[in-house]
C-alpha cells in the first residue's frame, strides 16, 4: 500500500531533478525507479539493507525459499539496475547492487554513522545502572532477534567461570525471553534493560568495559548501526561477524578480536583476555575511537552523499 501511495504521489507532483531513494523497502523504490527511467530523472539509491537476503537466515528452506523470495529478488534487481548512482552503507552492499547495474556512474560506501558531538554529550550522563567497580561489564545494544547469537555470548561468559563479569544487554526483541532464560540457566550475571532511548543507551554503553558483536552464521549484515556506537564508545570489540568488511576494520584498527561465531571457547578466551588486561582494553578502545572519528562521524562521512547528489 505504501508503494502504491509513492506511485500516486510521483504522478501528481512536479518533476524533480533528482530522486534519492532508500532501499529497502522495495515496492516504493521500484515505482520510483520506473518513474525516473520514464521521465529522465536522476535516480540515486541508498542501499541500507539487503532484501531478500536478510530474510533468508530466518526462513531458509531449500527450493521453497528460492521460490518464495523470487518476487523480492526481481524487485531488488530491477531497482539496482535502474540506478544512476549508488550509495550504500558498506562496500558489500554496493557490490551487490552493482551486480545488476551496467550504467552506474558512481558508487560510494558511507557507513551508518553517528553524530560524535552528540554522542559525547550523552556519554557523560549518569548511567541507568550504577556500576560495581569490581565488575567487568560486557555491553550489547540492539535487537534481540534471530540475527544475533546472544545465546553463545551467554555461554561464553558462563565458561569463564568468573563472578566479576556481567553482561549488559540493551534492547528488546522477539527472543528477549529466550535470552533471559539462557542467562538464568547458565547462572551468569546479566542485566536486561529492555528498550532504551538513545541517550540512555549511550550513557550505559560507555560505562561498559568491552562491547560484543555476536552475529549469527550466514547473516547478511555488513556495517550496521551498533558498529558506530561501539567504536564511538571507545570500547574493545569482541566480534563473531562473518562479514569480511567489518572483520577487516577490526584487524586494521586493532580495535578488538574476531572470533568464529560457532566457537564459545574463542569468545570466552577473548573475554578473559580483555577482562584481565585493563591496559589492553585502553589501547584497543582508543583505536576503536580513532576508527569512529575517521569512518563513522556523520559530520564528515556524510558530505560525500551531498557531493554525489550534486553530481560532483
Amino acid at each position: 500500500m505504501w508503494g502504491l501511495e509513492v506511485k500516486r504521489y510521483l504522478k501528481q507532483r512536479k518533476k524533480p531533478d533528482v530522486i534519492y531513494c532508500a532501499v529497502p523497502s522495495l515496492t516504493g523504490p521500484n515505482f520510483a525507479a520506473k518513474y525516473c527511467a520514464n521521465n529522465d530523472v536522476k535516480f540515486i539509491i541508498d542501499v541500507q539493507d539487503l532484501w531478500p537476503e536478510a530474510f533468508e537466515l530466518v526462513f531458509n528452506v531449500p527450493v521453497v525459499s528460492t521460490i518464495a523470495f523470487l518476487p523480492f529478488r526481481l524487485l531488488a534487481n530491477g531497482i539496482y539496475k535502474r540506478a544512476d548512482d549508488i550509495v550504500a552503507v558498506s562496500k558489500t552492499y554496493s557490490d551487490r547492487a552493482l551486480k545488476n547495474n551496467t550504467k552506474c556512474k558512481k558508487t560510494i560506501s558511507v557507513f551508518l554513522g553517528t553524530d560524535l558531538s552528540n554522542f559525547d554529550i550523552y556519554s557523560d550522563k549518569d548511567a541507568l545502572i550504577e556500576k560495581n567497580i569490581s565488575e567487568v561489564w560486557i555491553g550489547y545494544c540492539g535487537t534481540l532477534g534471530s540475527s544475533y547469537d546472544l545465546s553463545n555470548a551467554i555461554k561464553a561468559v558462563a565458561m569463564t567461570k568468573r563472578s566479576d563479569i556481567r553482561l549488559i544487554i540493551m534492547g528488546d526483541g522477539p527472543l528477549m525471553e529466550k535470552f533471559e532464560s539462557d542467562a538464568e540457566r547458565e547462572g551468569i550475571k546479566a542485566t536486561f534493560t529492555g528498550r532504551l532511548s538513545y541517550d540512555k543507551m549511550v550513557a550505559l554503553l560507555c560505562k561498559c568495559d568491552i562491547a560484543i558483536n555476536p552475529i549469527m552464521h550466514g547473516a547478511a549484515q555488513s556495517i550496521i548501526n551498533k558498529h558506530a556506537d561501539y567504536v564511538a564508545s571507545g570500547l574493545p570489540i569482541i566480534s563473531t561477524q562473518e562479514s569480511s568488511e567489518f572483520r577487516n576494520l577490526v584487524d586494521t584498527y586493532q580495535m578488538g578480536v574476531n572470533c568464529s561465531n560457532d566457537s564459545v571457547m574463542e569468545i570466552s578466551e577473548a573475554i578473559i583476555k580483555f577482562a584481565d588486561n585493563p591496559e589492553l582494553r585502553r589501547v584497543f578502545g582508543n583505536n576503536a575511537r580513532r576508527c569512529a572519528e575517521e569512518k563513522f562521524d556523520r559530520k564528515t562521512a556524510y558530505t560525500s552523499i551531498i557531493d554525489i547528489i550534486q553530481g560532483e
